[in-house]
């Protein structure tokens, strides 16, 4: 007799930072290992049919009939068993005795030859995954926060995917024969299920910082080692320390919801390589073995230096930026000696060319760069090929070097079409920097925040001048916005006051030209209802009581204009003083005793008008947005709406020119006034005044471009990410 032991709970919980994690590893150990076991059914079923049309009894037409009964229930109960360790494993319930195996107990003789099945199952996949499922092991009691885990515990486990199926097989009503049979079946399928299980796995916990360090077959660890003493390079110690800080920075910095973001996107790789027709890594067919990390590395680097490697666009050009990189790669293997037509990259080099050749081709995509833009970006495709090679954390950390240059390039380019001297200087300049980039890179990151640093000090010079031009931008963006309040507000006030009174063409005039400069001036300087401003009104109404009193035939109506200090005022400020100023009282004065004389004043005064030195009043300013009279039954997306809503001073979107191209625009100022943004160019002129409304017209129009992130390499990110669910979705 035997005994089966105990499954021992676990004793501490995974981190919850590592929840996201846990859930990415759940998600593709189902999706692969069912589908195993769905095989090793259909395989079985074909099985049995073909034994019970030959006559035989044993696993017959009656195993046959229990198994295509039980087919169903056996694959959701299998299911079920790995979806509740994982949860045990989460934290969200305690493994119950039941779903683990139960209390000690002997095992009957028949259930011995099951136990026996596992047993060799397992070991069969160990045999030819062991280096595999050895770092796999490592990584994930890290991640489920355990010393130590049984193989009855551990759902990556074949022991545990064995006995979930000997568990799920135990609730059914099928024989101890067809069970073994059931176990041979799934043997087959889950081996080559599981290596992609456990490479799949092992990336995912490794580019989400899990002991990194642990590679596969005995592969060299991927980290920077220090600079040699006696290496030429005066700046070793340097980088090794510049090196040392980022580890450092990065692992602290990296949210656990970036981890599981990246993880998501590897995980959607594999339907993208079906859809564009490349080979996953590890499956290239005849390729052979994985190709080492050095080697591809070496490679990469003869790409680097060779200047006959050109990359387009996809949408310039009939195959991928990644089938583009696959082909260069593989002529420049065949210079190094490597023979074949394809070339076998393990899980995580696989995934850092092709993430980056995706990564490109958005980034050249967009329609902010033109023709001699996208060639200059694409010549520093392989060394960020070679960075993500080395280091993973460039798709995670926000503020690795190689991360803010690719930011800072694209914003020296973005728009940029070399027409003011200083764009050309700039565009020289970011020549210059990436010449030295493709020139002196040597897998040392250094050189990326080197370079960064330099031509972001190269940019703040300019910067400067233009961030001035910008200030007076918004300066006169923001007279006008008042002048524009200022001007309506009066208007508001002299309508209140004159109502639907018919007046005579002087005294209308005095209030249309001169009232309103006067007034219009002083609300601007002292603000509505500030003495003045009141002092101005109130000689409106004395006028206007005046016209009334003249109107009813009131013999003392010109008595109301005394005294004339206000009227006075209001002249003076339209610099109409002196004579002239009281030829204008006088003027008023006159049309005001025609009226009580009951003359045909409007005649009249049409005959003799104010002739008085009035000062012009402002123009009215130029129009800020020509796209439609009013916000009033617009036309856009109300999703997109609420985006442009939410932008602040200094984001930045994309702008469609008169000639199709588009520019990046960045909101410079919000008016408290009228909530409209002032959008201004890189050189801080003005472009365009709109409300939120009008943009989000625009938008829908495919005049305006709002990024998803906030910077060159995020908005391509979230892009690339769209792109891997386009595919996935259509496959």
């Amino acid at each position: 007799m035997n005994f089966r032991s105990p499954a021992e709970s676990p004793t501490s919980m995974p981190s919850r930072a590592n929840g996201p994690l846990l859930d990415a590893l759940q998600k593709h150990v189902l999706d692969r290992a069912v589908p195993a076991l769905d095989r090793a059914l259909a395989d079985l079923d074909d099985y049995l049919f073909d034994r019970s049309q030959s006559g035989e009894e044993s696993l017959g037409l009656m195993a046959l009939r229990d198994m295509r009964r039980a087919r169903s229930d056996l694959s959701q109960r299998f299911s079920g068993i790995v979806h509740n360790r994982f949860r045990a494993l989460h934290g969200h319930y305690a493994a119950s005795v039941e779903d683990e195996g139960g209390s000690l107990s002997l095992v009957a003789e028949e259930d011995l030859e099951e136990q026996l099945a596992i047993e060799q199952l397992s070991a069969s996949v160990l045999r030819t995954h062991a280096s595999a499922f050895d770092a796999v092991r490592k990584r994930f009691l890290v991640v489920v926060g355990l010393t130590e885990l049984s193989p009855q515990e551990n759902p990556l486990d074949p022991v545990f995917l064995a006995g979930a199926l000997g568990k799920a097989m135990g609730l059914l009503d099928i024989s101890a024969e067809l069970r073994i049979v059931v176990f041979k079946f799934f043997e087959r399928e889950l081996t080559s299920a599981l290596g992609e299980i456990y490479d799949r796995c092992n990336t995912l916990m490794a580019t989400a910082g899990i002991l990194p360090q642990l590679r596969v077959n005995g592969a060299a660890a991927r980290v920077q080692k220090p600079a040699s003493p006696n290496q030429a390079d005066p700046h070793g110690s340097e980088a090794a320390r510049g090196q040392g800080a980022l580890d450092d920075g990065a692992a602290a910095q990296i949210s656990p919801v970036d981890q599981a973001a990246f993880a998501n996107m590897l995980g959607m790789l594999q339907g993208w390589r079906s859809a564009m027709g490349l080979a996953a890594p590890g499956g290239q067919p005849g390729a052979g073995p994985a190709l080492p990390t050095n080697d591809l590395m070496s490679i990469l680097s003869l790409m680097q230096h060779d200047g006959s490697a050109r990359f387009t666009p996809a949408g310039e050009a009939e195959q991928s930026l990644a089938g583009q990189l696959r082909q260069q790669m593989i002529q420049s293997a065949r210079k190094l000696g490597v023979r074949g037509d394809n070339i076998n990259l393990d899980g995580l080099d696989g995934d850092a060319v092709d993430l980056v050749a995706l990564l490109f081709d958005v980034l050249l995509d967009g329609p902010q760069y033109d023709t001699q833009i996208r060639q200059k970006i694409g010549r520093m495709l392989v060394p960020y090929v070679k960075v993500a090679v080395k280091d993973r954390r460039m798709f995670m950390f926000k503020e690795h070097p190689a991360r803010k240059l690719l930011n800072t390039v694209a914003e020296a380019c973005e728009g940029n079409r070399g027409e003011a001297p200083q764009e050309r200087e700039l565009l020289t300049r970011v020549d210059h920097t990436i010449d030295r980039l493709v020139a002196e890179f040597n897998e040392d990151v250094a050189i990326f925040e080197t370079l960064e640093q330099e031509l972001r000090g190269y940019m703040a010079q300019h910067r400067k001048r233009f961030e001035l031009a910008e200030k007076r931008t918004a300066e006169a963006q923001r007279g006008r916005e008042r002048l524009e309040h200022a001007r309506k507000v009066v208007a508001e006030d002299l309508d209140r006051q004159r109502g639907e009174r018919s007046l005579p063409p002087v005294i209308a005039e005095f209030l249309g030209r001169h009232a309103s400069h006067h007034l219009t001036q002083v609300a601007l300087r002292d603000g509505r209802g500030a003495p003045r401003y009141e002092e101005g009104l109130h000689a409106v109404g004395q006028l206007l009581t005046a016209f009334d009193q003249a109107e009813a035939g009131v013999e003392s109506a010109l008595a109301a204009l005394q005294p004339d200090d206000g009227l006075r005022a209001i002249l003076a400020s339209a610099g109409c003083t002196g004579e002239a100023a009281q030829a204008a009282v006088a003027a008023l004065r006159d049309s005001l005793s025609r009226l009580l004389a009951g003359q045909a004043a409007l005649e009249d005064d049409a005959r003799m008008p104010l002739q008085v030195a009035v000062a012009e009043p402002t123009p009215d300013p130029e129009p800020q947005l020509e796209v439609v009279p009013g916000t009033a039954g617009l036309d856009y997306d109300a999703a997109m709406l609420e985006r442009i809503r939410s932008l602040e001073i200094g984001d930045w979107i994309q702008l469609a020119a008169a000639d199709g191209h588009f520019a990046p625009a960045k909101v410079s100022w919000i008016s408290p006034i009228s909530a409209r943004l002032l959008l201004v160019n890189r050189r801080g002129i003005r472009v365009l005044v709109a409300s939120v409304e009008e943009l989000a017209v625009m938008a829908k129009l495919d005049r305006v471009i709002v990024r998803d992130g906030e910077t060159a390499f995020e908005d391509a990110m979230h892009q690339v990410v769209g792109r891997l669910q386009s595919v996935s979705g259509r496959a």
